[in-house]
C-alpha cells in the first residue's frame, strides 16, 4: 500500500440551479520522497483536492490514507492532530502573523502541545538556517521582502516533519528570480525530509522541477 493514496475523490456543490461536481473520481498514490504537480485551468479543481487531501475540507465521496489512516474517519479532534503533526502547507499568500518575529511565526504549529521546548526552538532556527534566513530570525514580517516571508512559511510547514507537504500557488505572488528560487528550495527540503509533496501551481517552469506533472482537466486528472 501506498503512503498516501487518495482514491476515488468525488466533490460536488449544490446551487440553486444545478449540482456542479467539481471533482469527479480523482485517485493519486505517492510514497515517502515522492513529489508531483498538479496543473490546470482556475476553477478546475486543484486547490479543492489540495484541501481535501490535507483535510480541511470534506469529499463527498472516496478516500484520503496516509500512512494507512483513513482520514474520513477522524474526528474533528483527531483531524486537527492530524493536519498538525503529518501536513505541512505553503500557500500563495504566506499568512504570516504580523506581530510576531520569523522565528516565532516558525514555531505557531507547535503551540498546540503546549510552549516549545528548546530542542523545537532549536529546529526551529535550523529550519531557518536551511532557507537561508539565518540573520533574519528577529525581524518581523514588514521587514522581510516577499521571497524571505515567504521563506518563513515554507520552514513553518516543515517544523513538525510533516510526512505530507502540500503548496498550493507557493510562487503565485513572487516576481520571477524569487520565484525559480523558492522552487528550488521546496524541492530541496522535501528531498531533505523525505515527504511527500503535492504542489499546485500555473506556473510551467515550477511544475518542470518536478518528477511528474498531472493535469487536471473536467474533474479529472488526464
Amino acid at each position: 500500500m501506498a503512503d498516501f493514496a487518495a482514491n476515488n475523490i468525488v466533490k460536488e456543490f449544490e446551487t440553486p440551479a444545478q449540482t456542479l461536481r467539481i471533482l469527479d473520481g480523482v485517485s493519486l498514490e505517492l510514497d515517502r520522497g515522492q513529489n508531483v504537480a498538479i496543473v490546470g485551468e482556475s476553477g478546475s479543481g486543484k486547490s479543492t483536492f489540495l484541501h481535501i487531501i490535507g483535510s480541511l475540507d470534506a469529499a463527498t465521496s472516496g478516500s484520503v490514507k496516509l500512512l494507512g489512516t483513513e482520514v474520513s474517519e477522524l474526528s474533528e479532534d483527531q483531524l486537527a492532530k492530524h493536519r498538525n503533526e503529518n501536513v505541512g502547507f505553503v500557500f500563495q499568500q504566506h499568512h504570516l502573523l504580523p506581530q510576531l518575529s520569523a522565528l516565532d511565526n516558525v514555531l505557531i504549529p507547535t503551540l498546540a502541545t503546549g510552549k516549545p521546548d528548546a530542542a523545537t526552538v532549536e529546529r526551529a532556527k535550523a529550519l531557518l538556517n536551511s532557507v537561508g534566513l539565518a540573520d533574519r530570525m528577529t525581524h518581523k514580517p514588514g521587514l522581510l521582502s516577499g521571497g524571505e516571508q515567504q521563506r518563513v512559511a515554507v520552514a513553518r510547514a516543515l517544523i513538525c516533519d510533516p510526512v505530507l507537504l502540500l503548496a498550493d500557488e507557493p510562487t503565485g505572488s513572487l516576481d520571477s528570480s524569487n520565484a525559480e528560487a523558492l522552487g528550488e528550495l521546496l524541492l530541496k527540503v522535501q528531498e531533505e525530509s523525505s515527504a511527500i509533496m503535492i504542489c499546485v501551481t500555473h506556473s510551467a517552469k515550477l511544475a518542470n522541477k518536478f518528477a511528474k506533472t498531472v493535469r487536471l482537466e473536467s474533474g479529472k486528472f488526464v
